[in-house]
This record gives structure tokens, sequence and C-alpha cells, in this order.
């Protein structure tokens, strides 16, 4: 290792090895190197798998926009936030204009409100099984992260909130709490029933609610997201899964807290976003032409889920080695559980060299170590999915 005449930031040790490269991923790249067709069931960049915004159409809005002028606003255009407002109206949740702050990514809108609220050192409880990417956003941010448990429902195999078990996890240095509905890769959502029981918890620790999925459930209770909340509320969601357009960078923080804390915390987060001005023009002045595509965008790859979802249901049920049907009600992915001894990352390397298909081991994800749990992404094209379940159905053999 070189020996530098400097010191780099702290935050990179809590990140861990940064050094050592993902065997699974090295032996993918090599495989890819000699030429090998890999397919790829886990692929959930939908630029990359013909669920794009039509091009014709971002084009046509992108050019009739006057980019000459520049107005720094630090919460957002009003004409982008009005429109943004209009969705929450249609969905009945009651917001105004200036309960908003425009961020450039979902990602980013993690990053102010973990300015807001914490200090290095203070902890912040995230889902396990959850996103892996949590890990990496707190601890640039000098955080712990501590995990809160899903409850497995034994006989549905739902993965569900459990307000109680939250609330257990909860420490004096806790200063924000997480939730992801419907959430990555288990669907779970924050229901009317878990609102109900939280509040009645009397917890006041703000929560940043992730509600990037919404729009993509296929069965059971829907998302909620509570009226008028005992507790700071913080909820995020963006373009990049609500439009197909991870590439055009918008997302949001809507700010549902009780009138008592909503000012103050409106002013802060106006003076982080006013810090950064990171929101570029041209996606703010397109908001409202785009978000009328939402519709039919979502639609689209619903289509897509669905078809998807029936194939894997049927893999499921051809194969007596995977223990039960993906619980999954939301979301774009879907599990298998295998009844197999064998630790879950070793199965996935096996599985790519002899058939050159490539999954997600769940322990990526937080699922338990002592669980053999393959995680496939549901907006897989069709084909890719169905030859990738070929090949593994010969496999498992």
């Amino acid at each position: 290792m070189a020996d530098f005449p400097f010191s780099f930031s702290n935050r990179f040790q809590l990140l861990g090895d940064l050094n050592s490269e993902n065997k699974i991923y090295q032996t993918k790249q090599n495989l890819e190197r000699s030429g090998k067709t890999i397919l790829d069931l886990t692929n959930s960049n939908p630029t990359k798998l013909g669920l794009e915004f039509p091009p014709g159409a971002l084009s046509h809005i992108l050019s009739r926009l006057d980019l000459s002028q520049y107005d720094p606003l630090a919460e957002g255009l009003e004409s982008t936030r009005a429109t943004i407002v209009s969705e929450y109206t249609n969905r009945g949740i009651q917001s105004k204009t200036s309960d908003l702050i425009l961020t450039a990514s979902t990602s980013e809108a993690y990053s102010y409100i973990f300015k807001l609220f914490t200090n290095p050192g203070d902890e912040v409880l995230t889902p396990n099984p959850g996103y892996p990417l949590f890990s990496f956003l707190i601890g640039l941010e000098n955080l712990k992260e501590v995990h809160y448990p899903l409850k497995e429902d034994p006989e549905t195999g739902k993965w569900i909130y459990s307000a109680e078990t939250i609330a257990n996890c909860v420490s004096t240095k806790t200063k924000l709490i997480v939730l992801v509905s419907p959430a990555n890769p288990t669907g779970s959502r924050t229901t009317a029933s878990f609102w109900k029981e939280w509040e009645a918890l009397e917890v006041k620790i703000p929560i940043l609610l992730d509600e990037v999925f919404v729009g993509y459930e296929f069965s059971g209770q829907p998302h909620e997201i509570p009226d008028s909340p005992n507790f700071p509320l913080l909820i995020c969601n963006g373009f990049s899964k609500m439009l197909a357009l991870p590439q055009l960078k918008l997302g949001w923080i809507l700010n549902q807290s009780p009138k008592l804390y909503r000012s103050e915390i409106q002013k802060n987060l106006g003076f982080i976003a006013d810090t950064y001005l990171s929101v570029n023009s041209p996606v703010q002045l397109a908001a409202p032409e785009l978000i009328p595509w939402k519709f039919m965008i979502q639609n689209r790859i619903q289509t897509r889920i669905m078809r998807n979802f029936a194939e894997c249901i049927f893999f499921s049920e051809e194969n007596p080695i995977i223990k039960k049907k993906s619980a999954v009600e939301a979301g774009w992915y879907f599990l298998f559980e295998l009844d197999l001894e064998k630790k879950d990352e070793d199965l996935v390397a096996e599985i790519l060299l002899e058939t050159k298909v490539f999954l997600h081991p769940g322990s990526w994800y937080g699922f338990s170590h002592n669980r053999c749990i393959l995680v496939v992404s549901l907006i897989s094209e069709e084909e890719t999915l169905r030859k990738g379940l070929e090949a593994l159905q010969s496999y498992l053999k």
C-alpha cells in the first residue's frame, strides 16, 4: 500500500474493504471477456431492458425547453413541485408545494435527511432483509447502520413490518428510522394496520419513508401513508422507477410531519438544498410534461412483471427442490428458496460457471446465510428469463 503524506476520511473504514473484488462479479467479468454470453437475471435498469421512456417523446419534450434562463430556487421550481403535489392529491394525500424539496435523486434525498437529523456516530435503523446501498449512504455520513428484522409470516412466507420489533431496536443513539414501501427485495409494505400500531407506540423518532416502488403492487394490502402522523415523516420518491428515467436524476422529499415540526424541518432542508443546488433546470422544466406518461410507463412495466412472475411461479412448482412459492406481492424482484445445505454465494458461483446464468444470492440483501435464497429481477427481458430458468432447471435436476 502506498504511503500517502495525507489521510483519507475514516468514512471509508465504515464501508468495509473497498479494495477486495467481489468474486462472483469477477467470475462474471472473466466469462464475458472470454466471449461467453451471460444470461443476467439480476438487471433492474429499465433503460437496458426495453422498458425505457419512449425516446421520441423524450427528445420532443426536451427539445421544446427554453434553457437560456436559470432560476436557482433551493426548493425547486414552483411549477415542478405543483405537478408532483397534484400526483399526491390524486392518491388522496394532501400536501402543498411548500412541503416539497427537489433533489437530484432519492440517494441525495437520503443524504439531506441524514444531515438534517444526525451527527457522526448516531444510529440509523434500516430493514433487514433490505437494500445493500443503505450501508454506503449511511457510512459516508459517518453514521452507524443498525438493522431491524422484518417479520416472516410462517404460514404465508411474507416479510412484514412489525411496529413492535422496530420499536424494540430503538436506542438512545437512534436518530432516524428508514422504511421502504414497497421494499426491495421483499415487497414488504407500510400498511394501514402497521401505521395504526406504530402511532400507538408514541415513538417520535423521525421516519424516512422510501416509496420509489409505489405503483408496482400486484396483490395483498396496499402501501399507505398516514394522514396525520404524530411523528416527523419525510417521504422520498423520484423519476427513476416512476417513469423509468434514472438518467434524468430527479427525486424529492415530501414533508408530511406534524405542523408543530413541519416549518422548522422545511426551513433546514431548504438550507441544505440551497447549499448544493444540485437539481438541473432541464428536468425541472420538463417534469410537467413527463409525469403524465406515468400510467403508460408503469402499465408496461407491470405487464412485464406479471408475465415474469407467472413464469417464476410455474418454475417453482415444477422444481421440488424449491421450498415454496415466493410470497413477494410488490416491487421488481422474485425470491427462490432452495432446499439445499449450501451457501447461496457458492451456489450462485457454481450456477454461473456451469450454466452462464447470473443470479444474486439472498445474503447480499441480508437474508440468513443459513438459507439458500436466490434473487431474480422481475423486469428481466422475458426471453432472457425463460432461457435462464430453463438452464437453471437443467442444473437443478
